[in-house]
């Protein structure tokens, strides 16, 4: 998924980013050797901790999306594939993030949102290069 960083924090030994994508705005820690730059484009991939489940109605009209408040993120994708360990969901183009399934009390099916928001502590985000 793109990514451009417009604020960096530093909290103890660790360094917090927030920052848009495509589809909304997203903060976490940070995880790679080299510091972020402001206004620079990164790749990147998350891993999300301790999320909590949040209800929702399911709409055809509804769009994937991700919206910080504060130190929460609210992830909104949608179910594309169940493995028995995970669950696939898109986010967009690029972002597909794979979330366990004994994370989640409510099973969902394929084609459901799933909606769900989670601390900025509990993401940590990996640059990558393509």
């Amino acid at each position: 998924m793109r990514f451009i960083i417009n604020k960096i924090e530093y909290e103890s030994n660790l360094i917090i980013v927030t920052g848009n994508t495509s589809i909304g705005s997203l903060k976490g820690i940070w995880i790679y050797a080299q510091p972020p730059v402001i206004e620079e484009l990164y790749h990147i991939e998350l891993t999300i901790y301790s999320l909590t489940q949040l209800e929702m109605k399911q709409n055809k009209k509804l769009k994937p999306s991700i919206y910080l408040s504060g130190d929460t993120i609210t992830f909104k994708g949608i179910c594309e594939d169940i493995d028995s360990d995970v669950y696939f969901l898109r986010f967009d183009i690029d972002w597909i993030e794979m979330i366990e399934i004994v994370q989640l009390p409510c099973q969902k099916k394929i084609g459901e949102y799933i909606f769900f928001s989670a601390n900025y502590h509990d993401i940590k985000i990996f640059p990558y290069t393509i």
